[in-house]
């Protein structure tokens, strides 16, 4: 038989015999018969991947590497179940048609990880209902804020979206309209994996349902290191010989100082990156703040 969303509006074909089903389209659970969602405790499966396997194979695409990062040795593999709130939002501006937004958004509520998924892009699909036994498959943790603090949180994510669609747009916001439905707590697998190279210990965090890297970190090779400082000195000191040019063309400090200023920025974005014996890379995340690309140790 064929059932409607009731959060996205989707049609999708469900065997007759089943009396709840479960969104392919935005992960919504809903009894079919009446389009109640069920609003209630889900987890995803853990990934049959080797969770170091995958983070070291990750590191070793990553620019500066040892080449033989693959090889070091995996001295911790433990896998934590972070509780998160799922929401649909649908947000829009009172003011003008154009500026509305639609998201999925994930909150998590507890575990030393939460800070670390702020903002992270859940998937919205393959959640199933809570089993008890993943409770002695990891480190299992129980929800750290209510249903209501989540919620929110996640209102206050959909207004700053809308406010940046509308600074995008050039335009007032005004006032907002935020439509909110809860679609259940979710209990999250990561794993944090700790290797050692040359005598050091590094570690990583990785999604525990599709592998993908939420943070990593690697050493940094001295000759990586070496020709970052050697660019950064060379775009410096092409800024200062082009300032003293123009200074001397317009008879003016402004010359100079307006070469200094963005070669000085732009080799200290090359020292902070490509200077420093540690980096840390994200499969995931995005550019911003917050950043988890290239962050200095």
């Amino acid at each position: 038989m064929e059932v409607q969303c009731p959060t996205c509006s989707a049609k999708f074909k469900v065997p007759d015999t089943v009396s709840i089903a479960t969104c392919p389209y935005c992960g919504t659970t809903f009894h079919v018969h009446t389009g109640e969602e069920t609003g209630e405790h889900f987890f995803f499966p853990p990934m049959k991947k080797d969770a170091g396997g995958v983070l070291l194979k990750f590191l070793s695409r990553q620019y500066g590497a040892p080449a033989d990062i693959t090889g070091a040795r995996v001295t911790k593999k433990e896998l934590h179940w972070v509780p998160v709130y799922f929401f649909y939002l649908h947000g829009r501006s009172t003011r003008w048609e154009t500026i509305e937004e639609v998201r999925f958004l994930g909150v998590p509520a507890g575990s030393p990880l939460k800070g670390l998924l702020g903002g992270y892009p859940f998937p919205v699909r393959g959640k199933r209902f809570f089993d008890e036994a993943v409770v002695k498959k990891g480190k299992y943790y129980e929800p750290e804020v209510s249903k209501e603090e989540a919620e929110a949180i996640a209102r206050s994510f959909m207004e700053s979206a809308l406010r940046s669609e509308a600074a995008e747009e050039d335009k007032s916001l005004g006032g907002v309209e935020i439509e909110t439905k809860y679609q259940g707590l979710v209990h999250y697998p990561v794993w944090e994996v700790q290797y050692e190279y040359s005598g050091e210990s590094f570690t990583g965090y990785v999604d525990g349902t599709d592998g993908r890297v939420i943070l990593g970190e690697y050493p940094l090779m001295g000759e990586a290191r070496k020709k970052a400082t050697l660019l950064g000195a060379a775009v410096l000191g092409t800024g200062v010989v082009l300032g003293v040019v123009f200074a001397g063309i317009y008879g003016s400090a402004l010359g100079l100082l307006g070469s200094i200023i963005p070669a000085g920025a732009g080799a200290f974005g090359i020292f902070s990156k490509g200077s420093v014996k540690r980096r840390k890379v994200s499969e995931v995340m995005k550019t911003g703040k917050g950043n988890l690309y290239f962050r200095k140790m």
